[in-house]
């Protein structure tokens, strides 16, 4: 996995995080259920944030379906809104923005 980001000054501050991520092995996932991939450290979500969808080299049928998400204390979540088989060695890509305040 590959994250980037940055800390764009303000009142909120803005996150804003790019996610690489390589799956090395298969695996399944259950419908609107979060797989926490990672946390931002010393920073904590204040509000809504945008999660757009992931470009992903999975299943035609379900591609565009599935986001990264970010919640209220930084867990970086692959969120799917149905249950799916995810082959190994697939890539998933996407971002967050969010707003934040040191924790």
């Amino acid at each position: 996995m590959y994250l980037n980001g940055a800390i764009l000054p303000g009142s909120p501050a803005i996150a804003v995080i790019s996610i690489v991520w390589f799956n090395r092995g298969a695996f399944s996932t259950r419908s609107w259920t979060p797989i926490l991939l990672a946390r931002m450290v010393g920073w904590k979500v204040t509000g809504a944030a945008v999660h757009a969808p992931c470009a992903e080299n999975i299943n035609y049928s379900d591609i565009g379906a599935n986001t990264f998400t970010v919640g209220t204390t930084g867990e970086i979540n692959y969120l799917t809104p149905g249950n799916m088989n995810i082959g190994a060695g697939s890539w998933h890509r996407g971002c967050l923005i969010a707003p934040v305040v040191p924790a």
